[in-house]
């Protein structure tokens, strides 16, 4: 019995051969489909989850949206913005060994059983970061709890590890934002990203740097708020934002 618990201790610590074929994006499109159940007091309904919309798409669905669209409420002057997540997460997080081997500890290990403000994370992935690396935990997040533009809502730690940035990640697939989130999985943050996710797409933007944008002329086009095969020009927008602050 103790030769067995050993034995299950050096496989933990031991270097796991890792799958290269699996890249970011493919790891990004699993999450995204990834079941993460149901509940009967849910507001799913029969099939309104975000896994069960997500399970309908292929890879190039993805791959096709647009990095930030925005919608235009004509009748009260209202922009929205929103930010593929998919695109949020692909363009520059990175893998390395160590998130090789910690994903391969949480594919391997059925649990959330992390002894550590993380979110997601079996006991044994944990286990291997405290035991092999110098981690500072810097803080543990819930896009839903703040302003966010994001299409489907993040729940993860932001690390440091050896000095360099990481990012300890789960998606949330469910209705409710109680419950319905992924098994979390690490990724590395891009070369110059400098602990952010993104180089350059920003998680929110407020109305005072859209109209900006929208001064400047970098966002070209507008989805109708209500009903989507109506678009508006940037000219458009502007000349009746212009008569509401006028």
């Amino acid at each position: 019995m103790q030769l067995q618990i050993i034995r299950n201790l050096i496989n933990i610590y031991k270097p796991i051969k890792t799958n290269k074929m699996n890249t970011i994006k493919e790891t990004i499109y699993s999450m995204l489909t990834e079941n993460t159940g149901t509940h009967f007091l849910d507001s799913g309904g029969v099939n309104g989850r975000m896994w069960q919309r997500n399970q309908k798409k292929t890879m190039q669905d993805f791959e096709n949206e647009m990095e930030e669209s925005y919608e235009f409420d004509y009748k009260y002057n209202e922009i929205y913005r929103t930010v593929s997540v998919f695109h949020y997460l692909t363009n520059n997080l990175e893998f390395d060994d160590i998130c090789d081997h910690f994903n391969n500890l949480q594919n391997t290990f059925n649990n959330w059983d992390a002894d550590a403000n993380v979110y997601g994370v079996s006991f044994q992935a944990f286990e291997y970061l405290e035991t092999n690396f110098e981690i500072d935990i810097q803080r543990s997040w819930n896009t839903y709890n703040g302003e966010s533009d994001l299409s489907q809502i993040l729940q993860g730690s932001t690390v440091l590890i050896n000095d360099e940035y990481y990012f300890i990640l789960q998606i949330h697939n469910g209705a409710d934002a109680r419950g319905g989130y992924t098994h979390a999985k690490m990724f590395k943050s891009g070369y110059y990203c400098d602990g952010m996710i993104h180089e350059y797409l920003f998680e929110y933007k407020d109305s005072y740097e859209i109209e900006q944008d929208i001064n400047e002329g970098y966002i070209e086009t507008f989805t109708d708020y209500w009903d989507d095969s109506i678009t508006y020009t940037n000219k458009q927008v502007k000349n009746k934002l212009e008569t509401i602050n006028n």
